[in-house]
């Protein structure tokens, strides 16, 4: 089943070379940029966190843009927009306030201690789930016909699917983004957004031109204040 779902997706994206239509809809939302010791210096210099620290394999991060006086922060998350999927798969960011969901970023490189940037690495959420769902949690992408659209989603763990994605240097921004290159080859689309105006939230899908420029904050477990 594996197998066919992969052959799917290597003839969806043969169809459609360019995985943007014009009913994309980028939305640009602020970045919180790192602070002056934690600026974003080449490919060769490791991610960095908004604390100047660099990025960690398997440590769990939260994907987040910056309040300004015109957006509230925004963080990746797994949402639900499928009332008939057994499992929430959808990767979206909301409209408002957010810290999202801790994400695990895992290079694919099983020696690596960090996260460099242009190199191949699998990303997946770190929430409480149902059983079943309990290994539906990286990311990947699914070709969606009726929008024709490839969105990030939420499923298992394929080899040939799941570890391709990079973060990438923005310079201009002091910030990062995100690029998919299928099968591990050297044909890359930037990850941005697709906003429909009735929905909330806002899904991440694959574009040709428009990014979706990030940071990461590290992800520190909350707890209640107590009486």
């Amino acid at each position: 089943m594996k197998t066919l779902a992969i052959l799917l997706f290597a003839f969806s994206l043969y169809l459609l070379p360019n995985p943007t239509h014009s009913a994309f809809n980028p939305i640009r939302l602020p970045i919180r940029l790192p602070t002056a010791d934690a600026a974003v210096a080449s490919d060769n210099t490791p991610v960095v966190d908004t604390d100047g620290n660099e990025l960690r394999a398997g440590e769990t991060y939260y994907i987040t843009s910056i309040e300004t006086p015109h957006s509230a922060s925004a963080g990746v998350q797994l949402a639900w927009l499928n009332s008939t999927a057994q499992c929430a798969s959808n990767v979206v960011v909301p409209r408002c306030f957010s810290f999202g969901d801790p994400i695990r970023v895992r290079p694919t490189d099983p020696n690596a201690a960090v996260v460099l940037p242009s190199k191949f690495l699998s990303f997946e959420f770190s929430v409480s789930t149902p059983r079943v769902c309990a290994s539906s949690v990286y990311w990947g992408i699914q070709y969606d016909r009726p929008s024709q659209q490839f969105f990030l989603n939420s499923g298992e763990f394929v080899s040939d699917l799941s570890g391709q994605f990079k973060i990438e240097v923005v310079p201009e921004h002091n910030a990062y983004k995100f690029t998919y290159c299928p099968f591990g080859g050297h044909k890359c689309y930037n990850v941005g957004l697709y906003a429909e105006v009735w929905n909330p939230l806002v899904s991440l899908a694959l574009t040709a031109n428009s990014s979706f420029s990030v940071v990461f904050q590290k992800a520190q477990r909350r707890f209640c204040t107590s009486w």
